[in-house]
């Protein structure tokens, strides 16, 4: 794996992810209570964020305990900001994963 390549890939392909998914439900960055993006890594996220201009508080970080599980990483971010209060009934949810095979994907839900 060449990690800067996949470095690269996440920091580009998922700002191009979250703005179509946003201009596609007619939302904005402020519409969204929280971001579950894949947790890649730490600078990964925090590229995205910046790169995108979301409040550091909106983006869901679960890596300290779990690391980058691939794939499980958005169901376990999810589970964990479920069961600590972060996402509550009724928040919408930005979720994208990315890197992986270079492929990506995303979603916004209602809880």
């Amino acid at each position: 794996m060449n990690g800067s390549e996949v470095f690269s890939f996440s920091i580009n392909k998922a700002p191009e992810l979250i703005n179509k998914l946003l201009l596609n439900a007619n939302l904005n960055i402020s519409d969204i209570d929280k971001f579950v993006f894949h947790q890649s890594n730490r600078i990964v996220l925090e590229t995205i964020g910046k790169k995108m201009k979301i409040p550091e508080n909106k983006i869901v970080r679960e890596l300290e305990n779990y690391g980058n599980t691939v794939s499980s990483s958005i169901p376990i971010a999810l589970k964990r900001s479920f069961d600590k209060g972060i996402i509550a009934k009724g928040d919408k949810i930005l979720l994208a994963g990315f890197g992986v095979g270079f492929s990506w994907g995303g979603v916004i839900v209602e809880v």
